[in-house]
């Protein structure tokens, strides 16, 4: 969980360059411009004139005017993710320059068209007297009632107000971003390599920080986990399904509750339907079968459709690809690259 800061003079060149995987001296070179004036352009010491202003956007291939929005511009927030710790800081730079873009890129195509947010900030308190499973419980009430299996996660973010994307993040070590300013609505960027029950645990994980967390603490991994799995395997719906605990019965439970075995195998021991030993050898015997990398039932990835609404709605309108694309500070090509999927 980190919180940027944004300096008011700093344009957005240089979240674009990282978000495109460039250093400063690769840009430069491809740019045709020295180093040390694209250094000065990206903290706002200088401007660049209009022959270098195209050289550099072409370069990056986005309208000039992406250069120079003020970093200010973006709504300063609070971002939870979980990453490998042998992530490269470079990496983590980049994944977070992605998401910068795509917040900008969403308030143009979203703008006051965006359902109402019935997701509250319901912070943890101290005391213990409330648990991460009663705001879980309290919250499903909301986004997807009863007591059975979410049937799509992303759909009830986004029918509760929160925008979902899917990008390559170009790494396997993130599943999903959440981003929620402070006086804005949350944002959700999915990467597009992680299988459908993994990205659904870390959705309700990332869920339950943004709900819980908007102060670090030392238990606030566990916590958001807790969160997880009560939201996606609430105890009152899956306890009579965990009465006999196998490999094959985890392997039948797994597109019925649409989470991980190995997920399945975790509740069942939270919830006290097998023995702390039980779920040892359990462990030891998917991990002998190789179910740790690669388990042997997969279920269907969820497709966000918020956006692709939106957009479709105003191009009916008459709005054209070029003015929505030149409002998300994007070229006709990247918007119809980045976005034409959502319109089929």
């Amino acid at each position: 969980m980190e919180q940027p800061a944004h300096p008011e003079t700093e344009p957005l060149l240089g979240r674009v360059r990282v978000a495109r995987g460039l250093t400063q001296s690769a840009l430069a070179k491809q740019a045709g411009i020295s180093q040390a004036l694209l250094s000065k352009a990206e903290s706002g010491l200088a401007e660049l004139d209009p022959v270098r202003a195209k050289s550099v956007a072409s370069a990056l291939e986005v309208p000039e005017s992406a250069l120079t929005v003020p970093v200010s511009a973006l709504s300063a927030s609070i971002v939870f993710h979980r990453k490998r710790a042998t992530m490269p800081v470079s990496k983590a730079n980049q994944v977070r320059a992605i998401l910068d873009l795509a917040q900008l890129q969403v308030a143009a195509i979203l703008a006051d068209r965006r359902p109402p947010l019935k997701v509250e900030r319901t912070p943890l308190p101290e005391d213990g007297y409330t648990t991460p499973e009663d705001i879980a419980k309290s919250l499903r009430k909301q986004l997807a009632p009863g007591t059975g299996p979410i049937r799509s996660v992303v759909a009830a973010l986004e029918d509760a107000g929160v925008p979902i994307v899917v990008r390559d993040l170009e790494s396997a070590q993130i599943d999903a971003i959440f981003s929620w300013p402070a006086d804005a609505h949350p944002l959700v960027v999915l990467s597009d390599r992680a299988p459908a029950d993994r990205q659904r645990f870390t959705l309700a994980h990332e869920l339950g920080h943004a709900v819980m967390h908007q102060v670090p603490s030392e238990n606030q991994e566990a916590e958001a986990d807790r969160f997880a799995s009560e939201f996606l395997m609430p105890a009152r719906g899956i306890r009579d399904d965990l009465t006999t605990v196998n490999v094959p019965v985890l392997a039948r439970l797994k597109p019925i509750w649409r989470v991980s075995m190995a997920a399945l195998l975790r509740r069942a021991r939270d919830l006290g339907q097998i023995t702390e030993s039980r779920y040892k050898s359990l462990s030891i015997e998917m991990s002998a079968a190789g179910y740790r990398k690669n388990e042997p039932v997969s279920i269907s990835s969820e497709t966000p459709g918020l956006i692709g609404a939106v957009l479709r709605n105003r191009l009916n309108a008459g709005e054209t690809i070029d003015s929505l694309a030149a409002e998300a500070h994007m070229t006709p090509e990247e918007f119809r690259t980045t976005y034409g999927g959502t319109l089929a």
